[in-house]
C-alpha cells in the first residue's frame, strides 16, 4: 500500500486550543508556514514553503498514485489542505476517502495519540524536538504586544526542520503499530463526516448562561470572602481552601484521612471534586465531622467549580458562523474498548437529568429578562443538553439502545445458563424486576443497581457508587448480602469472569494461538509493541493490551499468575522508566469485551445509516441523534429503529431494543 505522510505548521489569530481544529482551519487569518511530506515506502522527503515555492511536482505525482494520505491528527491537516493548501497554493484536490489518521491508529493500538507520548511508549530514541514549542510561540502566534506575527527566515527554516522531523517520527510510529483495518478506517471516515457537519448550538442561550454563571461566581466569591474573613476570595484557590479547612478542623485525623489520595505511589492531600463529595457525604451521615462554616465553604467551592457550566463558554468559542460546533468526536478514544470519546464540548459528559424543551424555553425567556434564577449553577448545568438544537424546519430523531451492556454481557458468554437473562429481554419484561426476583427480593431499585453495578465483578464499592446515583442508601452489610445473592442468581457471570482470566493466561503462555472465550478470543502477538495481548470481539474488532507480560503476585492466601499491560491512557512521570501498568482480571476483561461489543454495534449502525444517507447529527454513548426535516420525521424514525434493532450477522441472537423519540431540543 502506498502512503504519503504529511505535516503542516501554521499560524493564525484564532486560538486553536479554544476554537478547535475546524474553526481554526476555516479562519481567514490562518496560513501555512510550511509542510513536510514523506513517502512511507521509498522514504522520499519534501519540505514546502508555500509563500515562496510552488507545490512540488514530484510530490503531486506521488499524491496522484498514493492509496492513503496520512497525518498525525489528520482531521486538522485535512482541514488545512482543503481550506488553504488546495484553493490558495495550488495543491491538488484530494478525495476525502484517502485521508488516514496516525493518532487514530495509535488509539486502536491502545497507545497514546500524541506523537511525543506514542514515541516514548514505543521506546523510540528519537523524539519530538522540544524546540518546537518555542518555534510555535515565536512564529504561529501573534506577538501579544504588537499583535503582529514574527517574520524571520532563520526561524522559519528551523521550523521546517522541526516539521520534517515530526514526519520522520510519525513514520516510525506508524511502522511499529498495527494499521487500522479497512473497517476501522471506514469508521474513522464516518466520524470525520459527523464532525464536519457539526452540532447546532442555541448561541443566544449559551450567551445568557455565561452571563448568569459569571454573575453567580462573583456572588460566590463575595460569600467565600465573608465566610473566611478574606482568607479565601475565589473558588479556584485550591491550596488556600485546603489549608483553611485543615486549620478550621484543627488538623482532625479523620478529615486528613478522607483528604488523602494516592497518585501513583505518592500520597497527598487533595480537595478535588471527589474528596469534597466524600467530606460532605460524611458530614451528612455523621453531623459532626465538619462544622457548619466549613461545610458551607465546601458547598460554595463545589458550586463555583461546576465544570459543566464552563461548557457554555466552550460552545461560544467553538461555534462557527452557522452556529455549529464541529469536531466533537474522537474515534476509538476510550482506551481498550475502542469506544468513542468526546472533545471540545464533551457531549458524553452532559448530565442526563436536564430541563425539558418547554422548561428550557421558559428559563431562556426569564434569563433574557434578567429574572433571577433559583439555584443558578444547578439550573444552568441542566440547560446543557437542551442548548443543542436542530436547524429551522428540522427535528431531532433520537434513539438509544435499552440496557445495551446488560444484553451484550450474557450474550457474549455463549453459556446456556445466560439464556434466561436474554429471554427476559426477548420477552419485553422488566430486567430490573426480574433481577430483583432472582435474588429473592421485590425492590426494583435494588435490582436496577445490581444489574448496572455487579456484572463486571463489582462488589460492595461498585454497588454503593452506583446506588448514589439513584438515591439508594444501604449499609455495607446489606450490600454484601445483595452481592452474594446476585452472584448466586447469575452463575454464568461468575463462570465468565473466571474463564476470561484463564483464557488470558493461556494465550500469554501460547503465543500465536487463538484462545476462545465465549464469543470472543484472545491471542498474544509477540512482535507487536513489546508483546501485545489481543482481544478479538465477535465482529473482528481487535482490542489491545500492549507490552503485556505475566506477573506472579503474592497475596494473603498464597500467590497467583496474572497478566499485566502498559496502560497508555495514564501519563507517566517524566522520569518514569516505563508506562504505568494495570492488571487484567476477569471482571475487567468482561467489561472491556462488553463495552467494545456495544461500541461495535453502534459503529455498525452508523455504517448502515450512512448507506441510506441518514442525517446523523451526533451520537452520545449508546444514543444516535438525527437532524431530520419535518416532513421526514416519521419515515426516518421507522428507519432508525429498524437499523438499530436489527443485529448484525455476527450478533445473531442478541436482542436489541431502541425506540425513537422526536425532540425540538436535545434532551433525555
Amino acid at each position: 500500500m502506498d502512503i504519503v505522510l504529511l505535516d503542516f505548521e501554521t499560524r493564525s489569530r484564532t486560538d486553536l486550543a479554544k476554537a478547535g481544529a475546524y474553526k481554526y482551519a476555516s479562519c481567514p487569518t490562518t496560513g501555512i508556514l510550511c509542510m513536510s511530506a514523506i513517502d512511507h515506502t521509498t522514504g522520499d522527503e519534501w519540505l514546502w514553503y508555500p509563500d515562496t515555492q510552488p507545490f512540488p511536482a514530484s510530490l503531486r505525482r506521488a499524491l496522484q498514485q498514493t492509496d492513503l494520505v496520512a497525518a498525525v491528527n489528520a482531521e486538522f491537516d485535512k482541514g488545512i489542505w482543503e481550506f488553504i493548501a488546495a484553493p490558495d497554493h495550488g495543491a491538488p484536490r484530494l478525495s476525502p476517502d484517502v485521508w488516514y489518521c496516525i493518532a487514530a491508529q495509535c488509539r486502536v493500538n491502545a497507545m497514546p495519540s500524541s506523537l511525543e507520548n506514542a514515541a516514548r511508549a514505543l521506546g523510540l530514541t528519537k523524539r519530538k524536538d522540544p524546540r518546537g514549542k518555542q518555534l510555535i510561540k515565536a512564529l504561529s502566534i501573534p506577538d501579544p504586544k504588537t499583535g503582529e506575527f514574527t517574520e524571520s527566515p532563520v526561524l522559519l527554516k528551523e521550523m521546517g526542520a522541526y516539521c520534517l522531523q515530526d514526519s520522520r517520527l510519525a513514520r516510525q510510529v506508524m511502522g511499529l503499530t498495527r494499521m487500522m483495518s479497512a473497517t476501522e478506517h471506514k469508521d474513522w471516515l464516518i466520524t470525520c463526516g459527523i464532525n464536519e457537519k457539526g452540532a447546532k448550538v442555541d448561541v443566544e442561550l449559551a450567551r445568557l448562561a455565561v452571563t448568569y454563571a459569571d454573575a453567580e461566581r462573583g456572588e460566590i466569591a463575595k460569600q467565600l470572602t465573608e465566610l473566611t474573613g478574606g482568607k479565601i476570595t475565589k473558588h479556584t484557590q485550591a491550596v488556600r481552601v485546603r489549608n483553611w479547612l485543615l486549620d478550621e478542623c484543627d488538623n482532625d485525623p479523620e478529615v486528613r484521612a478522607l483528604m488523602t489520595v494516592k497518585k501513583g505511589d505518592v500520597e497527598k492531600l487533595s480537595l478535588d471534586k471527589d474528596v469534597r463529595a466524600t467530606l460532605l457525604e460524611a458530614q451528612n451521615q455523621s453531623g459532626y465531622l465538619l462544622c457548619q462554616l466549613t461545610a458551607d465553604v465546601l458547598e460554595l467551592v463545589d458550586l463555583g467549580s461546576k465544570s459543566s457550566v464552563s461548557k457554555f463558554q466552550r460552545m461560544l468559542d467553538m461555534a462557527e458562523d452557522d452556529d455549529r460546533v464541529r469536531g466533537a468526536f474522537v474515534f476509538a478514544g476510550a482506551g481498550q474498548t475502542q469506544r468513542f470519546a468526546s472533545r471540545g464540548l464533551q457531549l458524553h459528559n452532559m448530565r442526563r437529568d436536564c430541563w425539558s424543551a418547554e422548561e428550557t424555553e421558559s428559563l431562556k425567556g426569564n434569563m433574557s429578562k434578567r429574572i433571577e434564577l433559583a439555584n443558578v449553577m444547578e439550573s444552568l448545568s441542566k440547560l446543557l443538553r437542551p442548548a443543542l438544537i436542530p436547524a429551522p424546519g428540522h427535528s431531532y430523531v433520537v434513539s438509544d439502545w435499552s440496557a445495551i451492556e446488560g444484553r451484550v454481557l450474557p450474550w457474549l458468554t455463549n453459556a446456556p445458563r445466560s439464556e434466561s437473562v436474554l429471554d427476559v429481554f426477548r420477552s419485553g419484561a422488566d430486567i430490573y424486576i426480574a433481577t430483583a426476583k432472582g435474588m429473592g427480593i421485590t425492590d426494583r431499585q435494588i435490582g436496577k443497581v445490581a444489574t448496572l453495578a455487579l456484572g463486571y465483578q463489582g462488589a460492595v464499592g461498585a454497588f454503593q457508587a452506583m446506588a448514589k446515583n439513584y438515591g439508594l442508601i444501604l449499609s455495607e452489610s446489606e450490600v454484601l448480602k445483595i452481592v452474594f445473592k446476585w452472584r448466586d442468581a447469575n452463575p454464568w457471570a461468575v463462570d465468565y469472569w473466571r474463564a476470561c482470566e484463564k483464557a488470558a493466561l493461556k494465550a500469554m503462555r501460547h503465543p500465536g494461538a487463538m484462545v476462545e472465550i465465549g464469543k470472543c478470543h484472545f491471542m498474544f502477538v509477540e512482535g507487536l509493541m513489546g508483546g501485545t495481548l489481543c482481544g478479538i470481539l465477535p465482529d473482528g474488532t481487535v482490542i489491545q493490551y500492549p507490552n503485556a507480560r505475566l506477573d506472579y503476585v503474592k497475596g494473603k492466601y498464597g500467590g497467583k499468575w496474572q497478566v499485566s499491560y502498559a496502560k497508555a491512557s495514564i501519563r507517566p512521570k517524566a522520569d518514569a522508566k516505563e508506562w504505568p501498568r494495570h492488571s487484567l482480571y476477569g471482571g475487567l476483561i468482561a467489561e472491556n469485551f462488553s463495552q467494545g461489543t456495544a461500541g461495535a454495534i453502534l459503529k455498525h449502525s452508523l455504517r448502515e445509516l450512512e448507506k441510506v444517507r441518514a442525517p446523523v447529527a451526533f451520537h452520545v454513548h449508546d444514543e444516535i441523534i438525527e437532524e431530520v426535516p419535518f416532513a421526514e420525521v416519521e419515515s426516518r424514525s421507522r428507519q432508525l429503529q429498524t437499523i438499530m434493532e436489527t443485529p448484525p450477522v455476527w450478533a445473531a441472537g442478541l436482542p436489541l431494543q431502541a425506540k425513537p423519540s422526536v425532540m425540538t431540543r436535545y434532551g433525555k
